[in-house]
């Protein structure tokens, strides 16, 4: 009987191990399997939102180089008629009549650049600097500030007009902006024109209009 009762006592308790272990490795197996599901989870759940602030970052980059471009437009109109810009609210302007009048109209669709597509560049110093290039445009056009000084106004419009467009070409290219730099002052004393100390080799390229 002892004999019997040993092997009954081994068998038990081997039986007993093999139960024991392998309830061990099953809750081993599920912890594991619950850590490796919540950890892809995890990932799945980072990606997602990395991939949704990509889309959404490619989305703003495409809305503002759309608008740097329609703004591009107006800024090229506005350009063109430069000289004629001091002649706007002249009862005798130097230039032609039609000249003045197309200066009026271009300076008013800057105006309104400023109050439809801008708001589409996320950029607060892109709007700034856009707001200010339409300042000083009024104020030479309408308010006849600096007008001792009608060349240096045209040069000094038309130069920042310039580093304004620079800075919705680098929106466009995703690029760094210019330096932030001060707008020129109007009525200086000073005779010579505002420009930007770094000045972009093809400003002095006759093929560029300058």
């Amino acid at each position: 009987m002892s004999a019997w009762t040993d092997l009954a006592g081994q068998t038990a308790g081997a039986l007993l191990g093999t139960l024991v272990g392998g309830a061990i490795t099953v809750l081993v197996a599920r912890w594991q399997t619950s850590k490796t599901i919540a950890a892809q989870s995890e990932l799945a759940t980072v990606q997602q939102a990395a991939e949704a602030r990509l889309s959404r970052a490619e989305r703003d980059h495409e809305r503002s180089s759309e608008a740097a471009r329609q703004l591009l437009e107006r800024l090229a109109d506005l350009y063109a008629w430069l000289p004629s810009l001091p002649d706007v609210a002249a009862d005798r302007p130097r230039l032609s009549g039609h000249a003045r009048e197309q200066c009026a109209s271009a300076m008013e669709s800057l105006r309104r650049g400023m109050q439809t597509e801008l708001f589409s560049i996320a950029a607060p110093e892109v709007r700034r600097r856009y707001r200010t290039l339409v300042k000083l445009a009024y104020d030479v056009g309408w308010r006849g500030v600096g007008r001792d000084h009608r060349e240096r106004q045209i040069r000094d419009v038309r130069n920042y007009l310039r580093y304004v467009q620079l800075t919705l070409e680098c929106v466009i290219d995703g690029g760094r902006l210019p330096d932030r730099l001060e707008p020129p002052v109007l009525d200086r004393a000073a005779p010579s024109a505002w420009l930007p100390p770094d000045v972009p080799w093809h400003w002095g390229d006759p093929a560029d209009g300058s």
